[in-house]
């Protein structure tokens, strides 16, 4: 089941991706998608302006997957998204 935390990421990453790879929650950022480091760092700072949150450098180096940066989300958001 996707939720609507997952959903939100999936359309906001995919307008970044432009070659026609498949997004899903457990797309790896960098070798499902072959995003660049500051790609991701682009797309992790619209998520913060969309969710009014502030992600830290040491949670999200653990992040890889839209699953993960969403359990974030939820976390940071109060699941209020």
């Amino acid at each position: 089941m996707v939720t609507s935390i997952q959903q939100t990421l999936l359309t906001m990453l995919g307008k970044h991706i432009t070659d026609g790879r498949t997004l899903g929650v457990d797309t790896d950022f960098v070798s499902g998608l072959g995003l660049e480091s500051i790609q991701v760092m682009e797309f992790v700072m619209e998520v913060e302006e969309r969710f009014d949150i502030a992600i830290d450098l040491d949670t999200l180096s653990n992040v890889r997957s839209v699953a993960g940066l969403a359990a974030i989300v939820a976390k940071l958001a109060g699941d209020q998204a």
